[in-house]
């Protein structure tokens, strides 16, 4: 009997291929937000401190363009953070909609092992009956040989 061979085991490669790729763009997708949360994070840390430091001048007693600095940079403090909330919300939709897209390619590479794991069982049943053929053939020639001698 043939070798067993998949019939659409190209096609199975290719969705393979194709669910590593999404995969991997699932994956880069998610450490740029994680580097938006990071880049959110060590501003509002970078906040506070000038906050502190604000507070900590006004208390001492400084000039009022110190204080319209600090107020500036406060401000645009909290805009470039606002800016960063909205990249960080663009890019949990964008992380959402990959999955969507990675979890129909896995599904579609599913469908086929599943398709290819059915044919290699229907295989393996054939080659046992032709097996099983094979030696009633024998055995039967065997017997038909004993009974002419």
């Amino acid at each position: 009997m043939k070798k067993f061979r998949f019939s659409l085991a190209r096609m199975l490669n290719f969705q393979q291929q194709n669910f590593n790729k999404e995969q991997n763009l699932m994956s880069q997708l998610i450490e740029e937000r994680t580097e938006y949360e990071k880049q959110k994070e060590e501003l509002q840390k970078q906040m506070e401190q000038l906050h502190i430091q604000m507070d900590q001048e006004m208390k001492r007693g400084t000039t009022v363009f110190q204080i319209r600095t600090y107020t500036s940079l406060l401000e645009n403090g909290k805009h470039q953070i606002e800016i960063l909330k909205d990249k960080i919300k663009r890019m949990e939709l964008e992380v959402e909609r990959q999955r969507q897209v990675v979890m129909e390619a896995s599904r579609e590479v599913t469908k086929l092992e599943k398709l290819r794991d059915k044919k290699l069982e229907e295989y393996h049943y054939a080659q046992a009956k032709a097996e099983e053929e094979m030696v009633s053939e024998f055995v039967s020639s065997q017997f038909v040989r004993q009974s002419v001698f």
